[in-house]
C-alpha cells in the first residue's frame, strides 16, 4: 500500500532506530501516523538462521504485532478502535513529529476502558 493513502483502517508506519530517532530510509509525511523500530531488527530467515535487517518493512510488523495483541485481549474491537488505542498509547517526540508505539500504554488504555 502506498503510504500516501488516507483510509480509516490503514496505518502508515515510519521507522526509527533503537534510540527512537528517525532513520534515513523511513517513510514520512502527513499520513505516517506511527513509528516503530525498523533498524537492525533481528530476523529469522529460512533454515532458522538469524540476520539483522532494516526498513519500514521491519517496523510495520511491530505495529501489526501490537494490533494482534489488542485483538486477542478484546476480540470485539474494530480495526478503527485498535488503531486509536495504538495511536493514543504512542509517545510523542518533543518536536511532535514522531509517535513511537508503546505496547504497554496501549494495553493499559484498553484495560482502563473496560
Amino acid at each position: 500500500m502506498p503510504a500516501s493513502l488516507h483510509l480509516p483502517n490503514l496505518i502508515s508506519i515510519g521507522a526509527v532506530n533503537a534510540a527512537g530517532r528517525e532513520t534515513d530510509f523511513t517513510s514520512y509525511g502527513d499520513t505516517v501516523q506511527l513509528h516503530a523500530d525498523g533498524d537492525e531488527v533481528e530476523s529469522y530467515v529460512p533454515g532458522g538462521s538469524r540476520i539483522r535487517l532494516s526498513g519500514t518493512s521491519m517496523a510495520s510488523p511491530n505495529v501489526a504485532n501490537l494490533a494482534a495483541k489488542l485483538f486477542a485481549l478484546d476480540p470485539s474491537l474494530t480495526p478503527v478502535q485498535v488503531i486509536e488505542l495504538i495511536k493514543k498509547g504512542a509517545s510523542t517526540s518533543v518536536d511532535g513529529r514522531l509517535h513511537l508505539i508503546d505496547p504497554k500504554a496501549s494495553v493499559a488504555l484498553l484495560q482502563a476502558s473496560k
